[in-house]
């Protein structure tokens, strides 16, 4: 197999994901944000390649991140302004126990997602169905004039493509807008719960006030979960990562990496430390 020379190059943010990369030649290369997730990259030269933080994914990742939120905070607080003055004896009230429930799946496991295994991919599919039909409910209601059976068509379209696409998809930018959105669910949510526990508190129903009140400080803790992963993700999707490549006898002699950052960029599997802890080569593949 011909040698692919990446030598003495400007490659920061480039995906090389599950691309076949065998012999590949990267040495003193900027590879500062790129992807190399899911790659062969059997026998491939590092040496003295620049890895880390790329400055322009920062920059898309956060733009992103507002653009997700901005969208999911619109449609959320305008479903919510909505309801807020529902009762119990109102006929929309049914409307208001619904969109609550979404909300709360959304921002819920939106939060779990981050666990490992079938039972993360589990909660990222379920956030993903969650978000996608809450927007597909209010997007495409405002699209068709209010129409109650077409935001009803919509939530059940978008909630499946979101559901596949969370399945299917392991761009960190997936999770980005996922904990976006379940960030502004759980904060919405958090919102709504706490202004009917002050109305409660107000007319001395201590009791079921109370438990509006610690909904609401449940909500909160969703609130700052779902953005502590938002900033987590967003370092990971600026890094330089090989998760899930296969490395083997690939060389990084000379690439400077801190022991203690080896996870963020993927590199798990057993790993032959020279004495500076600054030098390292593969020699098997790192799952």
């Amino acid at each position: 197999m011909a040698t692919r020379n990446f030598s003495n190059r400007n490659l920061r943010n480039r995906s090389f994901r599950g691309q076949d990369l065998r012999q590949a030649d990267f040495s003193d290369s900027d590879l500062r944000g790129c992807n190399f997730e899911l790659a062969q990259l059997q026998g491939a030269n590092f040496d003295r390649s620049r890895v880390g933080y790329g400055p322009e994914s920062i920059l898309i990742g956060l733009l992103c991140s507002v653009e997700f939120a901005g969208t999911a905070f619109h449609a959320i607080s305008q479903m919510l302004f909505g309801v807020l003055g529902l009762t119990a004896e109102d006929p929309s009230y049914p409307y208001l126990l619904v969109l609550m429930f979404f909300l709360a799946i959304a921002s819920s496991s939106s939060a779990a997602s981050s666990v490992q295994g079938r039972a993360g991919r589990f909660y990222k599919s379920v956030a993903g169905l969650s978000t996608g039909a809450l927007l597909g409910f209010f997007y495409g209601g405002i699209l068709m004039g209010d129409d109650l059976r077409s935001a009803v068509v919509g939530a059940v379209i978008t909630g499946g493509l979101g559901a596949m696409m969370s399945a299917l998809e392991r761009s960190r930018l997936v999770n980005i807008a996922l904990c976006s959105f379940g960030g502004c669910a759980a904060y919405g949510t958090c919102f709504f719960t706490g202004s009917r526990a002050t109305s409660l508190l107000s007319i001395q129903r201590v009791f079921v006030g109370g438990l509006w009140g610690l909904l609401s400080l449940l909500f909160l803790g969703l609130t700052l979960k779902n953005i502590s992963m938002i900033l987590a993700n967003l370092q990971d999707f600026a890094h330089t990562s090989w998760r899930g490549a296969d490395l083997t006898t690939s060389t990084f002699n000379g690439v400077k990496i801190n022991i203690q950052s080896m996870s963020r960029y993927g590199l798990t599997g057993e790993v032959l430390l020279s004495p500076e802890h600054s030098e390292f080569k593969t020699s098997k593949p790192l799952r």
